[in-house]
């Protein structure tokens, strides 16, 4: 957000991408530590430029730059091919994209275990779409269809087995006992494949099934085994907690928006359970140069605010809006109106969203190199 509308969402065709120079990542900073850094998967924040990740500090970059084909490596769209290594076109037909990615970690974690300290970012590929049987070799793309989910449920079983190899290969390099493991999606699963019962909404939406998912970590000697935290935490707090582990900073005047996770991980400490969390959804297209927000939210504590703007169809919102109150301890599936029951929480959350919207737009308003369409609507 406080990077400026360019970043704050997914463009699609034509949207410029991050710049390594003007927004380093974690990966710099963690190898400018020292560490020996690999990514492993989809680089998504390249778009049209293509950079590959190697340009944000990544040592090694097996992966592509949008969704393609899991067995040929092609895109759907115009059949270019979209799998490299460290930038360079990469030939592998056949080989189910996400076992590639394993296969690749896995010579890394053992190769770097004996050298340095390594940082290892996986995003995979699944179970986003194309809809392709992991066990039928070039199967045919399909789409996101109910009627696909039993190949939707063996995509996400073979990731599953895909994340148990590099967890092996961490065993059998001795690298397990002293690593930090974080496993996550950015988001909830999709509509008409996925489920995300009893919660209300999917991917692309703010309400819980979009947004609310699991984190797992694993530390020996840090994290107790099998314990469960109720406290939400978001996305950003990975961030800062890789590298406070790492015993890194930011840049000066790029402090962290997420909070360390080690005390509240490890047991010695919290932070407190009402910390306000923010997001906010656009719809944004570059070539038919319009950009506007859909809906926003805010949690603090039990409570959670939602904005929903109106739609005016070809995929544009107006300024109108409805507003949405829920107590999620209470109601997880987000199915009982609070607004017109708790007013002064309304007022509360009403006002923090405000505030923050306000904070990260004045901020963006002044952001480096980012591409604002002709048409966007500002609030």
């Amino acid at each position: 957000h406080r990077f400026g509308p360019s970043y704050e969402d997914y463009y699609g065709g034509g949207s410029p991408g991050l710049d390594p120079q003007r927004h380093p990542i974690l990966a710099r900073l963690l190898k400018d530590a020292g560490y020996a850094t690999g990514c492993f998967g989809k680089w998504n924040v390249s778009n049209s430029s293509r950079i590959p990740a190697n340009a944000f500090g990544f040592d090694r970059w097996v992966g592509l730059h949008l969704n393609h084909d899991f067995y040929t490596h092609r895109l759907l769209s115009d059949d270019s091919l979209d799998l490299y290594a460290d930038g360079q076109p990469l030939e592998r037909p056949g080989v189910w994209s996400d076992t590639l990615f394993a296969h690749e970690a896995v010579d890394f974690i053992r190769q770097q275990s004996k050298e340095r300290p390594f940082f290892v970012f996986l995003p995979w590929q699944a179970p986003h779409d194309p809809i392709q049987d992991p066990d039928v070799p070039f199967d045919a793309p399909k789409k996101n269809l109910a009627k696909h989910r039993a190949i939707y449920a063996k995509m996400v079983e073979r990731l599953d087995r895909e994340v148990g190899r590099v967890l092996a290969a961490l065993e059998e390099t001795g690298a397990a006992e002293n690593t930090l493991i974080l496993f996550t999606s950015d988001n909830g699963a999709p509509p008409k494949i996925g489920r995300n019962d009893p919660l209300r909404g999917a991917k692309q939406e703010l309400w819980e099934g979009g947004i609310r998912v699991p984190l797992l970590v694993a530390w020996p000697g840090q994290v107790p085994a099998s314990r469960v935290i109720d406290t939400p935490v978001i996305a950003m707090d990975l961030t800062a907690t890789i590298a406070a582990a790492a015993g890194v900073t930011p840049p000066a005047g790029a402090a962290f928006d997420g909070l360390d996770l080690r005390p509240v991980l490890t047991g010695s400490g919290t932070f407190p359970d009402a910390r306000p969390l923010f997001w906010r959804r656009r719809m944004v297209d570059i070539r038919q140069g319009y950009d506007s927000i859909r809906q926003s939210a805010v949690r603090a504590g039990d409570w959670k605010y939602v904005r929903t703007y109106a739609y005016l169809g070809q995929g544009r919102f107006g300024d109108t809006y409805r507003e949405a109150l829920f107590n999620l301890r209470l109601d997880p599936s987000e199915t009982n109106d609070q607004v017109s029951r708790a007013p002064a929480e309304l007022a509360r959350l009403r006002t923090l969203f405000t505030t923050w919207e306000q904070e990260v737009d004045r901020e963006a308003a002044t952001a480096p190199g980012q591409i604002v369409p002709k048409n966007r609507k500002s609030r």
